[in-house]
Parts: C-alpha cells; structure tokens; sequence
C-alpha cells in the first residue's frame, strides 16, 4: 500500500506543507514577473521565496519544520540537492550557494551544511571574497523579507551585485592596485641604491621623480633606457656605470638588462605593469565570463525546479502501485457518487420510536463524547489554591503545596451514519436500520459540538439522507428508505472517510449499521487500514447478525431491536469504542 511507504509520505507531507505555504503567502504576480526576466534570474528568485514561504510556515505550524526537513533529506537522498563540485556551471554554483545557504543558515536544514560550505568556497575561488562576502549580506535579509515582492527585489539587488564585479587593471583578487605580494610596482626584491625601500630619492614608493608609479615618461614601469629598475642613470646597485656586479652593461644582479630577479624587463614578481595585465587581465576575464555565463543561463544549467521534482516523483510511486496488479489498492477505488435525491425512499421507519429514543441515545452519547473532558491536577512551591491534605508532609520537605488544576475540553466531533440498504436486508431489518438511524441523528442534534450526516449505500451511488448543515428534523421523512441492490460496503466506506478526512472537526466517527454480508471485502480492508490512518474511528452497529464480515478485528455490537440501542451505547462507553 503506498501510504505505507514512508518516502512517498515524507515527500508528500512536506509538499503539502511547502504548497499550503505558497498559497498562502506567495503573490503569483510577482511569480510571473519574475519569469519575464529569464531561466537564472527566476531560479534565484524561486529559491529566495521558498526559503522565505518556508520560513513563514514554520513560523505559523511548528510541526512543519519536521515535515520540511524531512522533505529535504528526501531531496538529497534522490539528487535534487547534490554536492558542489568544480565541474557545476557558474549558475548552477551560484544558485546552490543561494539556496543551501538560505535553507541552512536560516531555515535550520542543517542536513545542507557540508554542501553549503563547500558551494561558498568554490565561488570564493571563483569571484573573490569580497563579491561572496556580499553576496551572503544581502542573503541574510531573508527573514526580513514579507512578500513574493520582496524576493522579486533582493534579486535585483544579487543580479547587480554580480554586474558590478570588477578587476581594476594590475588587481588580482584582494591584492592593492598595481602591487604584487606587497612589493611596489617597478622594483625589485631588495632596495636600489639609494632608495629608501626601493623608492628614488624624492619618490614616492618606488617612484621615480615626476613619474608615476615609478615609470619615466615614455618608459615601461620604472626602467630608464639601459637602466635597472629604480636607478638613476645607467647604475645598478653601487656598479660602474653600465656594469652590475661583472654582468653585463645595463644588468642588475646577473639578470638581462633591465630585469629584477629573473623577470623579464618590467616585470615584478611576474607582475608585469605594461604587459597585458599577465594574470590579473586573465583572473579579471575569468570573472566577467562567469557572470556573463549565470545572466545568459538557460534551464539546463540550473537545479531542477523543487516543486515538479516533487511532483514527478509522488506521480512515480503511484504509478508504480498502480501498475503492481494489486486491485486492491485505494488508487483503484472508483468512489461511489452521493445523490441528494432518491426514489426508492418508500420504505419504512417509526418515528415516533425514534423521537422517543432519541433522548436516552443522547444521554448516552453526551456520555461518551464529554467524557473526553480531560482534568489534570498538578502540585508546585508556589501558587494560589493550597491543597490542606498534603501541608502535613512540609515538615518532611515536600513544599508542593499548592494544587493547580487544568481542564481540557472535549474536542468537537464529526459523525457518519452510514446504512447499508442492500437486498440482503430484509423489510423488517430494513425498518430497523431506518429507525436506529434516524435515532441517532436526532440525538447527535442535542448535542453541542457535535454535527453528523447520514448516507445509505449498497452496490450505486450512496444516498445521502441528511448531510451535515441540516437538522435531522427537517428531513426526517428521507429516512424512508427500501433496500435493494448489492452491498458495497468497502468503496462506500472509502467514500465517507474521505469526506470525514476534510471536516474540520477534531474528532470523526462513522456508525456503520449493516446485517454484515458485504461483497468487496478487499475494498474493505483498505479502508479500514484507512480510517486508522487517518485516525477515524469505526463504531458498527449489526442488525440481526452474529458476525460482521470484513470487520472481524472491530467488536460487534449487536441488536435484534431498536430498543436495543442505548443500551449498545452504553457498551460503547464500557468498551471504550471512541477515545
């Protein structure tokens, strides 16, 4: 059975949580917008939102965060989320640094932390500290954010944040313009003669007199013709003129002329100031082709949208079931249709038995269902009321004197009554079934918090005596009914269940009144497991039988009257049926 499938119900609890979010605090017009602006800047601001819609729904039903997390180790499990790699597109790094950091560090999905860290570092390497040191700025405004507005803008902001990435010429991600590990441009390791850390005298840090950044006008960074960098004329370090150290005329340290240190003319550290830009022109470039590639990204290039994986997925599982032969499946059973309207009620039913029965079934049932008042009674140190029986233990020590008490109410309920109406059913158990249920309705009317319907069934479509809005007196000449047809009692089960399964009330209950020969027992047993499931309690009700097929682990309660019936109550309370 798929629903005792904890992966299908992991993800689709979550997608339910994340889509009740959405339609309750996601405006779809911004949605669109967003759409209009391509595959990357939608998918940034897709991920924005949902971290965002999370937040607010968990914010709202605690219980999601479970529901939510759970969702997302589902993700990772079946590669939705997978781990950064050196290999993912620019925009896929990027939208992965957004969306593991955001359902990380705000969302609390800490299943996503190694992936986030690792996603950060490897766009650090790509685009510097300080874009990612931003980026992670604006991402922190999350929780801040109270639309899908909101998301739409702080967008805008991450799209102009990557825009405005620069390299000035000379920089090489972090270093100061034109310098190369901390060495000015145009000088050598280790200080020319004369030179206060390598700047001529009257320089300014390597420069010489009147140039800038140590170049002599129309010379390539600080190199007079034939000279070593930063000497005045034609001397290298204290050498005769022309000669450095034996080298040759024009060179400084053994290097060619012009050069410092085994770089060629000009160069510092590798750092050339004139060539073309060395490597800082190829880390600049870099950068601009890694924006350029997230703005013109296209769907292939970004992470799958959640919400289809989702989808696609749970379609997955249940096809799979569908297709696994076993027809006893819930996504097999074609529901009977409820008719308000029907021609077969002229039948019998006393309703003046039914009147008269309808308060000793009241007592009753006000028995079992505010017998769901809940009192607990605690002792503490301080308080208001003192308990006078327990001030004899004080000088023992125990000071939890004061007693304190708290009621909890009974919770509001929803029940069906649910008849069978089947050929088996003779005119006189027909008359019986038609009375008992007219009873108990009339009864469940007194009751304050209490609304029921009541549906006959057999092999067509159900028909509904009294639905929830009415009062069981204004109809109570529908509760004429004959029997006929087969009894379907699994797929008419099936049907009440999943209406119960959305009415509001706290607590649901089905009364079942059958003479117990239903013709689906598999359907049956499937919607049992149902009712469990979904916490719907099965109360049945036998008329003149000894056994009632297909609810064998159910206790029957038996009648062979209508008078019967509040003393099979009181059984229900002795027995506990509705707790």
């Amino acid at each position: 059975m798929i629903l005792e499938n904890p992966d299908y119900l992991e993800l689709l609890e979550g997608a339910i949580d994340h889509e009740v979010g959405h339609l309750r605090w996601t405006d779809r017009t911004w949605t669109a917008k967003s759409y209009e602006k391509g595959a990357f800047f939608n998918a940034i601001r897709n991920g924005i939102e949902d971290i965002r819609m999370e937040r607010m729904v968990c914010l709202e039903w605690p219980g999601a965060i479970l529901n939510l997390s759970k969702m997302v180790t589902q993700g990772i499990k079946k590669g939705w989320f997978s781990k950064p790699t050196d290999s993912f597109p620019p925009s896929l790094l990027l939208q992965a640094v957004v969306v593991y950091y955001g359902r990380y560090k705000i969302n609390d999905q800490v299943q996503l932390k190694e992936f986030c860290e690792i996603a950060i570092a490897l766009l650090t390497d790509c685009i510097g500290q300080k874009p990612v040191h931003d980026l992670i700025l604006l991402l922190d405004t999350i929780p801040a954010l109270r639309s899908n507005q909101h998301s739409y803008e702080l967008t805008e902001q991450i799209i102009q944040l990557l825009k405005k990435i620069e390299f000035k010429p000379g920089d090489s991600q972090g270093n100061d313009s034109g310098d190369s590990q901390g060495d000015d441009s145009g000088d050598s390791q280790g200080d020319d003669s004369g030179d206060s850390q390598g700047n001529d005298s009257g320089g300014s840090q390597g420069n010489d007199s009147g140039d800038s950044q140590g170049n002599d006008s129309g010379d390539s960074q600080g190199n007079d013709s034939g000279d070593s960098q930063g000497n005045d004329s034609g001397d290298s370090q204290g050498n005769d003129s022309g000669d450095s150290q034996g080298d040759d005329s024009g060179d400084s340290q053994g290097n060619e002329s012009g050069d410092s240190q085994g770089y060629d003319s000009g160069d510092s550290q590798g750092d050339d100031s004139g060539d073309s830009q060395g490597q800082n022109s190829s880390v600049s470039q870099q950068v601009i082709n890694f924006v350029n590639e997230c703005l013109n990204a296209d769907e292939s290039q970004l992470m799958a949208d959640l919400h289809e994986q989702v989808n696609n997925e749970l379609e997955k599982m249940a096809d799979e079931v569908r297709s696994s032969n076993d027809m006893g499946q819930l996504i097999d059973f074609n529901a009977p249709l409820i008719s308000k309207n029907d021609c077969g009620t002229v039948g019998t039913a006393a309703l003046n038995q039914a009147k008269r029965l309808s308060t000793p079934i009241s007592r009753e049932l006000h028995k079992i269902i505010y017998g769901l008042d809940r009192k607990s009674v605690n002792f503490s140190k301080q308080g208001r009321t003192v308990e006078a029986n327990r001030l004899a233990g004080v000088k023992a020590g125990n000071f939890n004197v004061f007693k304190s008490e708290r009621i909890t109410k009974a919770p509001t309920m929803a029940i069906s009554v649910l008849v069978d109406r089947s050929s088996s059913m003779s005119a006189f158990e027909m008359n019986g079934a038609n009375t008992s249920a007219l009873a108990i309705n009339l009864a469940i009317d007194k009751l304050k918090g209490v609304n029921s319907e009541c549906i006959y069934f057999s092999a067509g479509d159900l028909y509904e005596a009294k639905c929830f809005k009415s009062t069981t007196k204004a109809v109570k000449d529908n509760f004429r009914v004959s029997s006929r047809g087969g009894t379907h009692t699994g797929l008419s089960l099936y049907s009440v269940i999943r209406r119960l399964s959305l009415r509001v009330e706290q607590k649901k209950v089905v009364f079942i009144i059958t003479d117990g020969q239903a013709s689906d027992l598999k359907y049956l047993e499937k919607s049992i497991e149902m009712s469990e499931l979904l916490g719907i309690q099965i109360v049945c009700i036998g008329i003149n039988t000894g056994m009632l097929y297909g609810f064998e682990n159910q206790e029957l309660l038996n009648i062979q009257t209508v008078e019967e019936l509040p003393s099979i109550l009181k059984q229900v309370i002795k027995n506990k049926l509705i707790a």
